[in-house]
């Protein structure tokens, strides 16, 4: 499916203004979890992405070495595409000899702070999410993020050593589905979320899109605060932002609330949780051929 032929459209400017607690300013510290014991990757998957983690190629190419027949599991020969081994239970052979993964797989949810920089190694000597983390007893440069979020922005960031995922995650073609909550300076009009949602927004030589739009006002201290839920099927450089840039808003907070089926929740500012088994096992489903695009 095409998300941007296909968009709803949830823009309301005359949606009642809801009474919340005040968003928590970036500035203000929040108590960092304690460090969680790595995800290891002892769970039932299948065979393909078994074999990949074995060191013996692409899962397209484990699929080829599996038809030849050649693959044992518990001293019976498998050529059926789609089984399910348990690393746990289950030996595994290949042309006689036993094979293991050669590495543990973990995934993580991570609330990147505002002027946390995502990268490995900033020029600039700014704080990065390697840094913070360390600090804060979560030694990671093993592993890598999924797609950035921009110095100014803050919110969910997924952290895993399987370079698999993070490839169908960031690829365009499966339009994996993002949520963002912004706030603008003077109310977003009608015309222009429509702009963004159907048209779509030219910049840079590129046509941005939302792939939804849904205003969600907040009474602050000092009135009424413009707050916007903005969903993306897209992954392009600080995409949000300069679409209400080339319109004249200025984004004053921006926050990533979701990732594909992840979701920020209640994770504070700054801390780290692994990913559920759930969790895991729908951000690994995203990619299989068999599986629909999300946020159909």
């Amino acid at each position: 499916m095409n998300h941007n032929s296909a968009k709803s459209y949830a823009y309301n400017k005359n949606k009642a203004p809801v009474k919340r607690d005040r968003p928590s300013s970036p500035r203000t510290k929040t108590p960092i979890a304690a460090a969680q014991t790595p995800i290891r990757s002892d769970a039932p998957l299948r065979l393909n992405r078994y074999l990949a983690q074995c060191g013996l190629g692409a899962r397209r190419a484990c699929d080829e070495i599996i038809a030849t027949g050649h693959i044992f599991i518990n001293d019976v020969a498998v050529i059926k595409l789609g089984t399910i081994v348990d690393p746990a239970r289950d030996t595994v052979t290949y042309r006689g000899k036993q094979i293991k993964q050669i590495r543990s797989l973990e995934y993580y949810a991570y609330y990147k702070p505002k002027d946390v920089i995502v990268t490995k190694d900033d020029p600039e000597s700014r704080t990065t999410i390697f840094e913070a983390l360390k600090a804060s007893g979560h030694p990671i440069d093993h592993l890598n993020y999924v797609g950035r979020l921009d110095r100014n922005s803050e919110g969910l960031l997924l952290l895993t050593n399987d370079g698999s995922l993070i490839h169908t995650l960031t690829h365009p073609r499966f339009h994996i589905k993002k949520v963002y909550r912004i706030r603008t300076g003077v109310p977003l009009t009608a015309a222009h979320a429509r702009q963004m949602v159907e048209e779509g927004v030219a910049s840079e030589d590129q046509i941005l899109h939302a792939g939804d739009i849904r205003p969600d006002p907040v009474k602050g201290e000092n009135g009424l605060e413009y707050w916007y839920e903005i969903d993306l099927y897209e992954g392009k450089n600080r995409q949000i932002r300069r679409m209400f840039e080339t319109l004249g808003y200025e984004v004053v907070r921006l926050k990533r609330t979701q990732f594909g089926n992840v979701k920020l929740g209640d994770l504070h500012r700054g801390a780290l949780r692994p990913l559920t088994e759930k969790e895991r096992e729908a951000l690994l489903h995203y990619g299989h051929p068999t599986a629909t695009k999300q946020g159909t």
